[in-house]
């Protein structure tokens, strides 16, 4: 974390969103986020980093995230959600959840429920709103028991 020291706020919640402490995976912070910040150094240092730059080290921390925590997946969140996959897009980081249910079972009302909560989480947080501020954005997307998909949603404000 010595690396941050002196890089301004936005690279330190780039380094803690690395680190998924909510899904219980493990992510080796300093591997996501060294290389990203390290190539744009000089400019996060001055606090000269422009929009593009921003989204090409939020681009190259979520690829590296995503690599770590792919790899131990599944993971099973709670009795009836499993995360199955995530990756990235550029500066979108995509989950993709396997929920215990039946779509025929899912009404309109649990969807937007799920929905609701999700976007809660995610603009409550501080490091994905920084993220989200700086012109990263988060891909949601559920399927049912059989892969049909539930919903899908994208975070890019908050």
């Amino acid at each position: 974390m010595a690396v941050f020291i002196g890089m301004g706020a936005a690279a330190l919640a780039l380094a803690l969103q690395a680190q998924n402490t909510d899904t219980g995976i493990t992510t080796d912070n300093e591997a996501a986020t060294g290389p990203c910040i390290e190539s744009n150094r000089q400019a996060i240092e001055s606090d000269t980093v422009t929009d593009a730059q921003w989204k090409e080290i939020i681009s190259c921390v979520f690829t590296n995230t995503a690599a770590q925590m792919d790899a131990q997946l599944p993971k099973k969140i709670d009795p009836i959600t499993t995360l199955v996959s995530v990756s990235s897009n550029g500066p979108t980081f995509n989950y993709t959840y396997v929920l215990d249910v039946s779509m025929a079972d899912v009404q309109q009302q649990n969807i937007d429920s799920l929905e609701a909560a999700t976007r809660q989480n995610a603009c409550t947080d501080p490091a994905m709103t920084q993220t989200i501020g700086l012109g990263g954005s988060y891909f949601y997307r559920w399927v049912d028991r059989s892969g049909t998909q539930i919903t899908s949603m994208r975070i890019d404000a908050c």
